[in-house]
């Protein structure tokens, strides 16, 4: 799906061939853009992953992603969370309210939203610090509010990442056919020690 704002294409990819737009140099966090782009396709083709991009001059400027949580994980023991993966917008692109509309975007196209628990793990050392041009405390409420934006809210969780440092936080979008069951679960799975 396509939907164009201010010059800038969004766009949904399901697929490694669908990802056909090369990395703005810009997008270095996780990896050199080429690497991310590469890394991406391999992961396309062995899980059900979403992409959601904005796209401008025929390059991918920003991006998020939605898979299942890797097999080491805790979150892996219920079936119905999809994990919230990188979200990333190149410096020059930022302060346009593009990362709100990738996120818009990923939600909308989302196979079978309603019926998943997305959760994002959000980790300072994952965090573009050095361009944002604020400090850590200052990223992780911009972070959150661009998140709750999306219909995310913030998660207690007992997960070691998470507590290694103050700003980590963790938030999830929980889907409107998500059974109080399932919730219970999750909420369980999050933080054992609570119940």
């Amino acid at each position: 799906m396509r939907n164009d704002y201010e010059g800038i294409t969004f766009i949904s990819v399901f697929s490694a061939q669908q990802l056909i737009y090369p990395f703005h140099s810009g997008l270095a966090c996780f990896r050199e853009p080429g690497e991310q782009c590469s890394y991406l396709r391999r992961v396309l083709e062995e899980t059900a992953m979403q992409i959601s991009a904005a796209v401008h001059h025929n390059q991918i400027v920003g991006y998020a992603t939605l898979l299942p949580p890797d097999s080491e994980e805790r979150w892996k023991a219920l079936p119905y969370i999809r994990m919230m993966g990188a979200l990333e917008v190149a410096p020059s692109y930022r302060r346009q309210k593009i990362a709100r509309r990738i996120l818009q975007r990923l939600f909308a196209d989302a196979r079978d939203i309603e019926n998943q628990i997305v959760l994002a793990l959000e980790y300072y050392w994952h965090w573009d610090l050095k361009n944002s041009g604020v400090d850590v405390y200052e990223y992780k409420r911009m972070l959150k509010r661009l998140l709750a934006s999306a219909g995310m809210e913030e998660v207690y969780t007992d997960d070691p990442d998470i507590q290694a440092h103050a700003a980590n936080f963790a938030m999830a979008r929980i889907g409107r056919n998500i059974l109080a069951e399932q919730m219970q679960e999750f909420f369980y799975l999050a933080n054992p020690r609570v119940w």
